[in-house]
């Protein structure tokens, strides 16, 4: 009888109303620093795929400078370089600039058309 009311104060004492509203708060503040980590994981991966992407451009970028290094190093590297950057030609060559033609704006004032007229144009 000692024993079945021993476990029956037990009883009364765990689900008493004082412990369940502290297993209640201690199962709010394990919530709040699960997803405070789950954020931060969020925010490392987010960095983590930048870092990478900016990783493989200055690895493309080092390649390319790399051959333009090698390029610059020869003498027809630095000679096409000199022509590209300053637009020279060596003596005896010549140099043909070659120019866009422009746009002409028309001067004619644009003729308005008549509601019938633009309406006939939908079927030409």
């Amino acid at each position: 009888m000692k024993d079945f009311q021993r476990k029956r104060k037990i009883r009364k004492t765990l689900y008493s109303r004082w412990v369940l509203i502290g297993v209640f708060i201690l199962l709010m503040v394990i919530s709040k620093a699960t997803l405070g980590l789950y954020a931060k994981e969020r925010e490392s991966r987010k960095n983590l795929d930048r870092v990478e992407s900016d990783l493989s451009a200055l690895t493309l970028r080092e390649e390319k400078l790399r051959t333009d290094i090698a390029r610059l190093q020869t003498s027809e590297g630095i000679d096409a370089e000199i022509r590209e950057q300053f637009q020279v030609a060596k003596p005896g060559e010549r140099m043909v600039v070659l120019i866009g033609d422009e746009k002409t704006v028309s001067d004619e004032p644009v003729k308005e058309r008549s509601l019938v007229s633009k309406f006939f144009d939908l079927f030409r």
